[in-house]
């Protein structure tokens, strides 16, 4: 019987583990190790929850990461996919421990910010777009950031993402203009 037991604790132990391996699984995205869609979608509801009960702020940044196919077509497709590591990288290492990093698609990565009003918001997206400009690694990174503040941009996980998208590409665009503009050397 004490063998049984210890036999059934064992297998149990093991089921335990494995559940939690395919629990990370569903919500990881495999290639950066930041939260995926699903999980980010799932924390937007619950901020927009938790936010809609307190009538306090939170945003969300999502961000494009510059010039991926470039850097695919001139470096190599494992060139490209350490920059999309080198992005999660700096999202993990330099954002509060309750804000969610997550890999949003292709080359695209969002960040939801809990308790960050639009301001904030904004310094997080200054201060990593500045962690990338200092970082010495090649092909040299940057990211177009796109910011939506709940409630002002809106009070649904779509309306949140629309807003921020239509940002981010507003924001694409000028930078595009800027450097359009620029003299040839």
């Amino acid at each position: 019987t004490a063998s049984y037991v210890v036999l059934l604790g064992a297998t149990l132990l093991d089921n335990a583990r494995l559940f939690g391996q395919v629990r990370s699984l569903a919500i990881t995205d495999s290639v950066t190790g930041l939260s995926n869609y699903r999980r980010l979608i799932d924390v937007l509801q619950s901020e927009l929850e938790r936010s809609g009960r307190t009538s306090r702020s939170f945003s969300l940044l999502l961000m494009d990461l510059d010039g991926l196919k470039r850097i695919n077509d001139r470096y190599g497709h494992l060139v490209g996919t350490r920059a999309l590591c080198r992005v999660a990288q700096i999202l993990r290492l330099h954002c509060r421990s309750v804000d969610t990093a997550a890999r949003y698609g292709g080359d695209e990565f969002a960040l939801v910010l809990p308790e960050t009003d639009e301001p904030a918001a904004e310094q997080v997206a200054d201060r990593i777009r500045n962690r990338l400009e200092v970082d010495q690694e090649a092909p040299q990174l940057s990211l177009s950031i796109g910011i939506a503040t709940f409630p002002h941009c809106g009070t649904s996980v779509h309306h949140l993402l629309d807003w921020a998208d239509r940002d981010l590409y507003v924001k694409k665009a000028r930078s595009k203009q800027r450097t359009s503009h620029r003299p040839k050397s």
